[in-house]
């Protein structure tokens, strides 16, 4: 009798653990969070009703990878992007640098044509490259070399990142399309929350 008991207490407890786990995880994703935008421009329509804010990082491969996926959603839905940064400790100091960079792109309103080389160069990124790419889009090389020797963009970066955790956001790429959160580029899933909008 004794050995029935304790069967049953320990199937009663893994059953609670399990309901709590997914009331939790539940919640987690049908919660609609309230999201600042950034100082970046948006991509795609800007006065669209539908707003994906990512929170990435140049040095991700995932971030990389699904560049292509989130371009192909921005082509199809009448929608708006708009990028922060979240680099991460484990990319090292060239992540948050990059980071700089593309806030330094955005000062001469190249941020997105920037975006693209660094994720086009992800293996390549030091801060001399960040500076050959500034170049490379015709950007005032003063202007920017200034604005990123001098760390102008680092708390902005800051507030990216502190942003992201209070988010709780944890990994990237980690999407909010209003409000709602997707880890990763959950192709199904981000088309599901956009046309539920529509």
């Amino acid at each position: 009798m004794e050995k029935n008991t304790k069967v049953i207490l320990i199937f009663m407890l893994v059953i609670t653990a399990l309901l709590v786990i997914m009331i939790y995880f539940g919640t987690e994703r049908e919660k609609i969070f309230d999201v600042e935008k950034g100082i970046n421009p948006a991509k795609g329509n800007p006065a669209s009703l539908i707003t994906i804010i990512e929170f990435g990082d140049f040095k991700c491969p995932a971030c990389k990878a699904a560049h292509p996926t989130i371009n192909e959603i921005l082509n199809e839905y009448n929608t708006s992007l708009y990028y922060r940064n979240f680099p991460l400790p484990m990319h090292g100091e060239i992540a948050f640098l990059s980071a700089e960079a593309a806030e330094c792109a955005n000062e001469q309103n190249k941020f997105w044509q920037y975006h693209e080389i660094l994720f086009e160069n992800q293996d390549i990124l030091n801060k001399e490259n960040l500076k050959l790419y500034a170049k490379q889009l015709n950007l005032n090389e003063e202007q920017f070399n200034n604005c990123l020797d001098s760390e102008k963009y680092k708390q902005e970066v800051e507030k990216d990142i502190n942003n992201a955790k209070d988010l709780g956001v944890k990994g990237t790429p980690t999407f909010f399309i209003n409000g709602k959160k997707v880890l990763g580029a959950d192709k199904e899933k981000i088309k599901q929350i956009i046309e539920e909008a529509q």
